[in-house]
């Protein structure tokens, strides 16, 4: 898979295998992280905050909505066989934010911040070794929204 800036400041995504499309597809596999993530943020308020019952469901809607777009757009692009998925400046937050859940719930199940330091990758189970290697790849995709794509919109 190739990501490249574009000249109108956003991201070009060219999945060059079947494998590239899956994985693109796994940024918004999990239907509970919003629920979780609204949630854990809750639990780090004061009981008489009133978070859970007033923040909590927009949160919740908000990331259910940066999830849905960007698996709209991987999947249109997919069964529409085109070449590559463009992420527009004015949509780059929607992908950060999806892309940001989606690490935060890898953090949260697998520890894999932690993982650097753990020893031989070869003799990590499989599914450890994918959530390592998946939360690298998204790490690196945040990266290049962060430096292509939105320091651009605020500069």
């Amino acid at each position: 898979m190739k990501i490249l800036p574009t000249l109108e400041g956003g991201l070009c995504i060219i999945p060059e295998s079947e494998i590239d499309w899956d994985e693109l597809q796994l940024i918004c596999s999990d239907d509970d992280r919003p629920t979780y993530l609204a949630e854990s943020l809750a639990d780090l308020m004061d009981e008489d905050s009133e978070w859970g019952e007033y923040v909590v469901p927009d949160l919740e809607e908000g990331f259910r909505n940066q999830t849905q777009f960007v698996d709209a757009a991987i999947k249109r692009a997919r069964q529409s066989n085109e070449p590559a998925i463009f992420i527009a400046p004015t949509k780059a937050e929607l992908w950060y934010g999806a892309i940001n859940q989606v690490r935060l719930s890898l953090q949260a199940s697998y520890d894999v911040e932690e993982l650097d330091e753990a020893g031989d990758l070869n003799d990590w189970e499989p599914e450890l070794k994918s959530a390592y290697f998946r939360n690298r790849f998204y790490l690196l995709l945040q990266s290049m929204l962060l430096e292509f794509v939105m320091d651009r919109a605020d500069g």
